[in-house]
């Protein structure tokens, strides 16, 4: 397969891949800017972002697969587990973080079902 770029976005699109750059976005803030980060979690919280900013990188181009609307759920889920398990640490940011996360799976859910029920043009 050649790697191909879609061109063809709607807003439910659109809107799926500001809120994966906002996530990102939230976390590189707490990794890199956030002084109430412990410098030892810090590390964490940039990973994340990287994780979360390869996912536009790839929904873009023609490796993208319906499934990996599920793997940003499954993602998303963990993260907030963790979070919870963790005593719920800033929670401020972690309940914002949360509202965006909560946004980004229900958009994730239904763009999966989507796709998934699309009948192949061709």
């Amino acid at each position: 397969m050649a790697l191909s770029f879609r061109t063809e976005f709607d807003v439910f699109d659109w809107a799926f891949l500001a809120l994966t750059l906002l996530l990102a976005g939230i976390h590189l803030y707490l990794g890199l800017f956030a002084a109430f980060v412990p410098d030892d979690r810090a590390a964490q919280f940039v990973l994340v972002a990287l994780a979360l900013f390869l996912g536009p990188l790839v929904y873009v181009t023609s490796y993208w697969r319906p499934v990996l609307y599920l793997l940003g759920v499954a993602f998303a889920f963990y993260l907030g587990v963790l979070w919870l398990l963790g005593g719920m640490e800033y929670a401020t940011v972690g309940v914002a973080t949360g509202v965006v996360a909560t946004t980004f799976v229900l958009l994730a859910v239904y763009l999966f079902l989507r796709e998934a029920t699309t009948p192949d043009a061709g």
